[in-house]
């Protein structure tokens, strides 16, 4: 199975992530891909506290950073230039907390 991505833009939105992750996160950060009917979804998940439960339904909205990023670095940004990443290969972008952390999830067609 091949998908055909612009890696110009995929390597930055996924740096995106892990870079949140790291720095937000807490623990092992991991990378996970798996592919399902047409589509690839790539999970990059952390340990640590995960997101407020008023920032999900923001979490891909302009300038929106959760609470606890406030006092760091950033601009409220990675998140939406993932999502928009997603968007133009056709695909989607998801947030939520899953078990021990947060979780992103890019999903692509193939």
């Amino acid at each position: 199975m091949s998908v055909d991505i612009d890696a110009r833009w995929l390597r930055p939105a996924l740096s995106n992530l892990v870079d949140n992750a790291l720095r937000h996160g807490e623990g092992t950060v991991r990378i996970a891909a798996t592919v399902h009917e047409g589509v690839v979804s790539v999970c990059v998940t952390d340990e640590g506290p995960g997101f407020t439960p008023d920032f999900l339904p923001r979490a891909f909205d302009r300038f929106t950073r959760a609470e606890t990023s406030r006092t760091s670095d950033g601009s409220g940004l990675g998140l939406v230039f993932a999502h928009a990443v997603a968007t133009a290969h056709g695909g989607t972008a998801h947030a939520e907390n899953a078990g021990n952390g947060a979780a992103v999830t890019l999903r692509l067609p193939c």
